[in-house]
């Protein structure tokens, strides 16, 4: 009686793993209109990419404002430079040729 009811358990359990292997899965997914299929990710993916390119593109335009920039900023520094000598050549003529001393201006 134990082996019958063994035999007859094995029979339900193989027939009933056929049951399943007829209903595939594929992804999780339900259909194709899902909003989560395949297709809509790849159609939303080459929308952000493109997206992503024409940004990236704007960016290029952007590397010759950097060199006008550093351009002036070159510009400025040599006239800060010729500003503080003209400063000091004028501070030196009002003092005379040997400059004061004064505490806190030098650099450790």
């Amino acid at each position: 009686m134990l082996i019958g009811f063994l035999i007859i358990f094995f029979i339900c359990l193989i027939v009933y793993q056929f049951f399943l292997a007829n209903w595939t899965t594929v992804e999780g997914l339900e259909n194709d209109q899902s909003p989560c299929s395949s297709s809509v990710l790849a159609y939303k993916n080459s929308a952000a990419i493109e997206i992503l390119q024409e940004q990236v593109s704007k960016l290029t335009g952007l590397d010759k404002e950097v060199q006008d920039i550093s351009g002036n900023v070159v510009t400025l520094n040599d006239q800060v430079t010729a500003l503080v000598k003209a400063q000091a050549d004028a501070s030196q003529q009002l003092a005379g040729n040997k400059p004061l001393a004064i505490s806190g201006t030098q650099s450790a």
